[in-house]
């Protein structure tokens, strides 16, 4: 395949260090080479990396505003509206749903997600045939379910377990998968029994006491967290500058579809916009791209030499600004956005 050029004012490298004038090349799916200056007959743009969203529940989607108002626990308990309606809903209606989710990520720009699926075996078939539909899309997903049953043995069908809490599933073992779990998020003091499951990484702990965040530095444990999630059911926010200051690794996921957009510009700009005083717009982009990348696995994230050419375009004066990192993450959300998926423009429309 004939290779690619671009040029312009970008981030480069897991560092997502800023050039005014850069370029990189793609061939075959993925970057060829990438570096400061430009190249003769490359296209110009502002280029970024391509999103990472770190924690999704996209099946939810078809129940758009169906929780307004409600408390988390009305909500998402197990024996809540969002349950409750999953178990009613045809299955046509979920893949639907889940199809327009994907297809919102895509024209924001994610070409990673990493999805809690409920509904045990029964429920990551369905996410896998909405997942179908993109295949040529450039669009992947892993998909981290739970048992619908005691003893389903789900594991096998899918990418990791997905835990609800620390009380909601009785399975005390690891099942050879990757292992998250909610955690602190709409009280603390969990930790200690969260830790008892041996977790590869935590979601949300919003709610965690300055002890708790230690605890979880300490034992260099990564933490994802929803910050328009907590805002929607009025819950406390995560402290993002504590987190950091304990040196813990943070990704940022949309959470539920119901709730909320899967727009990873809009939760970027919704984290900035709370903690800006004290918080970097470049740690914030970390956390929309190189940090989940690294939680999971991705050979993305980044602008680098052997990396998927997962990457997004915009016109070349976008990032020539006082701060690129922060017109970045407060200004992406009104962008045309030309979208590259390994190394293939993505129509999603």
């Amino acid at each position: 395949m004939e290779n690619q050029a671009f040029t312009g004012p970008m981030f480069i490298g897991k560092g997502l260090e800023f050039v005014k004038e850069g370029y990189v090349v793609v061939e075959n799916g993925k970057i060829i080479d990438c570096g400061e200056g430009r190249i003769s007959g490359a296209k110009k743009h502002s280029i970024i990396p391509a999103f990472v969203n770190a924690h999704t529940h996209i099946a939810d989607y078809f129940l758009r505003e169906k929780c307004l108002g409600m408390t988390l626990e009305a909500a998402c308990a197990k024996r809540g509206v969002k349950n409750n309606c999953l178990s009613c809903a045809s299955d046509d209606a979920i893949i639907d749903g889940m199809k327009s989710a994907i297809f919102e990520m895509i024209r924001t720009g994610t070409c990673c997600f990493n999805d809690f699926r409920e509904g045990g075996i029964a429920g990551i078939s369905l996410l896998k045939k909405a997942l179908l539909y993109f295949k040529y899309k450039g669009m992947r997903a892993k998909i981290f379910g739970r048992p619908l049953y005691f003893g389903e043995n789900f594991i096998d069908d899918c990418d990791g377990y997905g835990m609800r809490s620390i009380k909601a599933e009785k399975i005390k073992m690891r099942l050879g998968r990757s292992l998250g779990i909610h955690v602190c998020e709409s009280k603390h003091g969990e930790l200690e029994k969260a830790l008892e499951f041996k977790p590869d990484f935590l979601v949300h702990m919003n709610s965690a006491t300055l002890e708790e965040l230690r605890k979880a530095a300490s034992l260099n444990m990564p933490i994802i967290i929803c910050p328009r999630s907590n805002a929607y059911f009025g819950l406390k926010p995560a402290d993002i500058p504590a987190m950091l200051e304990e040196g813990i690794d943070l990704s940022l996921g949309t959470d539920n579809a119901m709730t909320n957009t899967v727009s990873m510009p809009s939760e970027m700009e919704y984290a900035y916009r709370a903690n800006m005083k004290n918080v970097s717009a470049k740690d914030i982009l970390k956390m929309g791209t190189v940090n989940p990348a690294k939680l999971f696995g991705w050979n993305c994230g980044s602008i680098e030499k052997g990396k998927d050419a997962n990457i997004i375009l915009m016109e070349d004066n976008f990032l020539k600004t006082h701060d690129p990192y922060a017109t970045a993450v407060l200004r992406l959300q009104a962008q045309k956005l030309e979208i590259m998926f390994g190394g293939k423009f993505v129509h999603y429309y």
